[in-house]
């Protein structure tokens, strides 16, 4: 990945001007108002998977509105949490370390002799992020997983909620409110009625949030994303992927009113959720209600990004930022998991013909299917196709909605041969409509066909000639390539025909 740039922050806190190259390591620490989290990515890569991904709560920001001072013993365990991440990050070789501090830093009194103190004790700077700063980090993580992304981003810390409008990489009005959900719940004494008031009093002030409507909000950070499981976990939807998860208007509006009126003890009765999560659940509920009403969006969108993507995605190179952040993770994944050197571009122009009359997203899935057409292939022949489609379900890839994950994860069951009835995939394929079953389907039968005529050896599809010809799909070779044709090649051509609703020609 040389050209991107990250901070070496032994030398100083700017966070610019670092070039990275090779295989370099970069670690992310954010020191936030409840957590403390490092992140590990392995460089290069457009938007890299996290290596390693620890998290502390260690609660910097309790008591922050009645004293005006760092929690002693949330410093006290802060230190220790840095201590031990910055001997993880060079027993990791760790080459750029970057450490940025959020709203309780940034608020407290104290917050600079924090700061130094972890400067003298591990020789790191720490670049503490303004309000608006946290807001476009944020808002930048989304982008680099979604860059066609526009709406407003809130990004609901323990200290802080950072807002910020932006339109696919232009950002807009931003601002930054006390109402994380740690500061909110401390701030009204765990009164929800005064917990109310106090948000309403606000968000008073936010006029230009209120013309904002119809457009898509963006729910960022650790308390939004346990709202998205419980929400996930009650409603019992299929598929349990957090970043792109969509709720309507009216749904969340009611989901986030039905939380915020519940007690700690009613939500650990839920799902998942950790007793000192559920103690503070209830303000950051009511605050992300109180944010959508007065943005009335289409739609709440979760997003698994955040401010430590942003950080990363910041400093990648323009061409790495033009990248497809989907097409690039998935040729990741083909190089890591294919058996042969057969180019997606190849299969993608071979097979070209069928889709003629299909948008230009739907070229964009078809692309990324191509790319993991051959990601099963170490496994069982019995399980291939179910261990494929629960990994392609759940890859770590970004750019990419719930329906399009599905479509992806089908069309690589159908090229593997899966069959209709499997449990798994009935699960989840009803959350496409027919027509985007269908369409998963004769992807997954052309991939089938295309690696079995070509061996999923380069320079064998050009070979051979598909097109369709008015109401036929024609398949010609000449000369010495006809021993490509055998048949097994001629049974699935013909399927493939079928799957088209078309007559099947070989010529």
């Amino acid at each position: 990945m040389a050209g991107a740039f990250f901070n070496r922050t032994s030398k100083s806190g700017d966070t610019k001007n670092i070039q990275v190259s090779g295989d370099n390591r970069i670690g992310i620490v954010d020191i936030g108002s409840n957590t403390i989290r490092l992140v590990v990515f392995d460089a290069p890569a457009r938007l890299p998977v996290p290596i390693f991904n620890e998290r502390i709560t260690c609660g910097l920001g309790k008591g922050l509105g009645l004293t005006g001072q760092l929690n002693p013993s949330g410093a006290d365990l802060a230190i220790r949490t840095l201590g031990r991440f910055t001997r993880l990050a060079r027993e990791m070789q760790v080459e750029h370390f970057v450490l940025v501090a959020t709203a309780a830093v940034r608020e407290a009194n104290n917050g600079t002799m924090f700061v130094e103190e972890v400067k003298r004790r591990f020789g790191h700077s720490v670049k503490v992020l303004s309000g608006v700063e946290e807001a476009r980090l944020g808002a930048m993580g989304i982008l680099g997983g979604s860059p066609e992304a526009q709406g407003v981003a809130g990004d609901l810390g323990g200290g802080s909620l950072d807002l910020i409008s932006f339109e696919k990489g232009t950002f807009g009005e931003s601002d930054t409110l006390p109402l994380g959900h740690l500061r909110v719940g401390e701030d009204s004494n765990r009164n929800l009625k005064r917990a109310k008031d106090l948000i309403a009093n606000n968000f008073n002030s936010l006029s230009w949030l209120g013309s904002t409507p119809g457009r898509s909000l963006y729910a960022i950070g650790g308390a939004c994303r346990t709202i998205a499981r419980l929400y996930i976990e009650q409603t019992k939807y299929p598929l349990h992927v957090i970043d792109n998860f969509t709720i309507e208007y009216n749904e969340a509006l009611s989901f986030t009113s039905l939380i915020g009126g519940l007690s700690a003890r009613s939500l650990a009765k839920m799902g998942d959720v950790t007793r000192r999560r559920a103690d503070t659940l209830p303000y950051a509920a009511l605050v992300l209600n109180n944010l959508i009403q007065l943005c009335q969006p289409k739609e709440l969108i979760f997003s698994g990004y955040g401010l430590r993507e942003g950080i990363f995605y910041e400093h990648l190179t323009k061409k790495m930022k033009e990248e497809d952040p989907l097409i690039s993770a998935c040729e990741g994944f083909a190089i890591r998991s294919g058996r042969f050197s057969i180019h997606g571009e190849e299969i993608v122009s071979w097979l070209a013909p069928l889709f003629l009359e299909e948008a230009r997203n739907f070229y964009r899935i078809f692309h990324a299917g191509i790319l993991l057409s051959d990601i099963g292939w170490t496994e069982h022949p019995d399980y291939r196709a179910i261990h494929s489609f629960m990994r392609v379900l759940r890859l770590p890839i970004s750019g990419i909605s719930h329906r399009q994950r599905i479509m992806l994860a089908l069309t690589v069951y159908v090229r593997y041969n899966g069959k209709r009835r499997q449990y798994e995939v009935q699960q989840v394929r009803d959350l496409l409509t027919k027509k985007d079953q269908h369409r998963a389907r004769v992807m997954g039968v052309a991939l089938r066909f295309a690696h079995l005529i070509s061996g999923g050896v380069p320079g064998v599809l050009p070979c051979v000639n598909l097109k369709v010809y008015d109401e036929t799909l024609r398949l010609s070779v000449d000369g010495s390539d006809r021993d490509l044709i055998s048949e097994s090649v001629e049974r699935l051509f013909y399927e493939l025909a079928d799957t088209l609703n078309l007559l099947g020609e070989i010529k």
